[in-house]
């Protein structure tokens, strides 16, 4: 067989093949995190991004109140598990997660508000989406927020 016509075949199967997408990654239920009481770490990028919020949560320029909240977007895509109690059912292929800062650590948005589009580390609780002000399908409620190493 010629050497040529082997090169070439080889190079179009190649290039159909990267066309191809790739299935999403399903992980096991021993890899998946759980959600709240379960304490998890997430590292990502820091940011915040404004929605719209009251009355109507559809449009800003047309009267609904802007709600900033900070996000990150994480390293690696994870998924989370089901649970009994827990109408969300299992998430896959998640990466964006909004951060829930209360009392006590409420002054992170002032004390930390230097992170925001570096990459951080944060610990905390998660709990699926329940209202119109939960932006994404998982949020963490934040325990500590640090830079992460470079």
């Amino acid at each position: 067989m010629n050497i040529s016509f082997l090169l070439i075949t080889t190079a179009f199967l190649y290039s159909c093949s990267a066309k191809i997408p790739k299935s999403p990654i399903v992980k096991t239920t021993e890899e998946c995190l759980n959600y709240e009481p379960q304490k998890v770490q997430l590292e990502g990028i820091l940011y915040q991004k404004s929605f719209p919020g009251p009355p109507n949560y559809e449009d800003i320029k047309k009267g609904d109140k802007e709600e900033i909240f900070w996000l990150i977007k994480t390293t690696e895509v994870f998924c989370v598990n089901d649970t009994k109690d827990n109408w969300a059912g299992k998430l896959v292929n998640q990466s964006e997660v909004q951060l829930v800062i209360m009392e006590p650590v409420f002054d992170l948005y002032e004390t930390k508000k230097s992170l925001l589009g570096q990459k951080v580390i944060v610990n905390g609780t998660l709990f699926p989406q329940m209202s119109g002000h939960h932006k994404t399908e998982v949020l963490i409620t934040v325990k500590s927020l640090e830079k992460a190493s470079e």
